[in-house]
């Protein structure tokens, strides 16, 4: 199953999706698992890759890669690779997909269909924390010369505030407004607290679109470290702009 965000319906030229854990080949409860790092088999994980982007029409060879380490680097680039220590990529090159990991981490998805331009960013909490949302809007506008007000951001489905329990130290670095204290324990509200970034980057509300789903209490559909542990597999999203004619 490929979840494809409704925003880019409106852009022809763009190309934006998200896998889920369902259709893949991999065992051990892997099922579609999209990365070599979490114990699967690398052929099971490269026939998982084949499916996923054939799908959509992308050659694995047309892919930005980044290994994330839940900081808050990002990356301008202008071709496909991988980029170590990067939690955030964004182009203006058409035929170039830029790709991030989830696996209960936000994965925010940056577009000015205008330039046009593309970014994606990986924000755990301490990426969030690092406010890696609003550094990948400033990347765009100074690297590519995004317009902010112009911009569109999805938030796609991660960990949500029904399921994402943190410890007193790690909720001290949120805003009291995206924590919510419920049975002895403090669960923090992710996607409010990069929507809200976001929103202070110069974003118009309207243009933030915030998917729903919790990967942690989706377990048919989504992989979660939080709730599976090692056994988790890793879903991907993709955004690129499409080769051919531009938006204009």
């Amino acid at each position: 199953m490929i979840i494809r965000p409704a925003f880019a319906e409106a852009y022809p030229f763009l190309l934006c999706a998200l896998s889920t854990r369902q259709g893949g080949v991999s065992d051990g409860g892997f099922g579609m698992n999209l990365s070599y790092a979490v114990g699967d088999d690398p052929s099971a994980v490269t026939e998982n890759r084949k499916r996923f982007f054939g799908a959509l029409g992308i050659a694995l060879d047309e892919l930005a890669l980044q290994k994330q380490v839940h900081g808050d680097t990002i990356r301008c680039i202008d071709g496909p690779g991988t980029w170590d220590d990067t939690d955030g990529l964004c182009t203006s090159a058409a035929g170039v997909y830029l790709c991030v990991t989830i696996a209960d981490c936000v994965p925010v998805f940056l577009v000015d269909p205008t330039v046009p331009a593309v970014g994606v960013v990986h924000a755990g909490w301490r990426g969030s924390v690092a406010g890696i949302a609003a550094k990948g809007v400033q990347f765009m506008a100074e690297r590519l010369g995004a317009n902010v007000s112009g911009m569109i951001a999805c938030i796609g489905p991660s960990a949500g505030v029904c399921c994402y329990a943190v410890g007193h130290k790690v909720a001290s670095h949120f805003p009291e407004s995206c924590v919510v204290r419920r049975d002895g324990q403090h669960y923090v509200n992710l996607k409010e607290v990069n929507r809200t970034q976001l929103l202070e980057a110069g974003l118009r509300s309207e243009s933030i679109l915030v998917d729903p789903a919790c990967t942690i209490c989706g377990a048919d559909l989504y992989h979660s470290h939080r709730r599976d542990g090692a056994r988790s597999g890793r879903m991907m999203g993709v955004l690129g702009i499409r080769r051919g004619p531009g938006p204009g």
